[in-house]
């Protein structure tokens, strides 16, 4: 199948392409930032503008976004201009090129942190918390809207806590190498929990769901709530500082994702363990260090 991939050259687009390559897609990569080597073709697209229609295309996983929450508060108009027109200009293209299937990416946090249960599925009630679950709650409504009127198919991946190598500053992984790098660790927030899926997992999920016929949203997590805390203290030991939680941690959130129905819809479940995952991006660490 020849598939159209919005943010590309972003953190999960990036595995998302090799994934897709790796079965035997044709991807056509669209983005503002530099190629994906694992794009046949690539445009060169600013998704709040009109996109031209891209003949011959048989499906669109719509990536690009603002993905971080900070950066969304911080500037709303982007958030709602990026997330939320920016999803309904894809949408528009995905149609007027004839796709016959659009998959976007979401997040869990659209059941507020905390939500009200554990595990917590797709049943669960819905929260404007902030700019950012509001823009992604308004992008499910628009696939939604398109499916309704014209008869768009589509699947919403409401992604858990997404982390591997390469992943940008402002996250935590990321953010604990950083730290681990300079010195010990003094950490806030460590007895709260998060569900952690590694990204080529991730991929795996977007690659799955251009196959279903399932229209809704779907949960991609592990179900495996890993604290703050064990995250960190295993990146300083590798850095060989120490991780020191904050003594006054009484207020905690847990994140834990209920995956049934991704098992039942897209025949996936998660693989990589955090422990596992943790390695490889340690091991990648490494690695990048010795080359500098």
């Amino acid at each position: 199948m020849r598939i159209a991939v919005t943010g590309a050259s972003g953190f999960i687009g990036r595995h998302v392409t090799a994934a897709l390559n790796k079965v035997g897609h044709e991807v056509i990569g669209l983005d503002l930032g530099a190629p994906d080597p694992h794009c046949v073709e690539w445009i060169h697209a600013d998704v709040t503008r009109p996109l031209q229609r891209i003949y011959g295309i048989d499906a669109v996983i719509h990536l690009a976004a603002i993905a971080a929450p900070r950066e969304c508060d911080k500037n709303p108009s982007k958030a709602f201009d990026v997330n939320v027109n920016g999803t309904m200009q894809v949408l528009r293209m995905a149609m007027e090129s004839g796709a016959r299937r659009f998959v976007f990416s979401s997040s869990a946090h659209v059941y507020d942190i905390p939500p009200r249960y554990f595990p917590t599925d797709e049943t669960h009630p819905l929260r404007l918390n902030n700019t950012y679950t509001t823009t992604k709650l308004l992008g499910e409504q628009l696939c939604q809207l398109f499916w309704e009127n014209h008869g768009l198919p589509y699947t919403v991946l409401r992604l858990f806590n997404a982390y591997g190598p390469g992943q940008s500053a402002g996250y935590f992984i990321p953010d604990m190498l950083a730290k681990a790098k300079k010195g010990p660790i003094d950490l806030q927030g460590g007895k709260t929990t998060k569900d952690f899926v590694y990204v080529e997992d991730v991929a795996r999920a977007f690659v799955n769901a251009l196959e279903t016929s399932f229209v809704g949203a779907v949960n991609i997590g592990t179900g495996v709530e890993t604290p703050l805390y064990e995250v960190a203290n295993r990146i300083a030991q590798a850095a060989g500082v120490p991780c020191t939680p904050a003594d006054d941690d009484a207020y905690s959130t847990r994140m834990k994702a209920d995956w049934r129905r991704a098992k039942r819809v897209l025949w996936w479940q998660p693989t990589v363990s955090v422990e596992e995952g943790l390695a490889k991006i340690l091991s990648e660490a490494e690695v990048a260090a010795v080359r500098s």
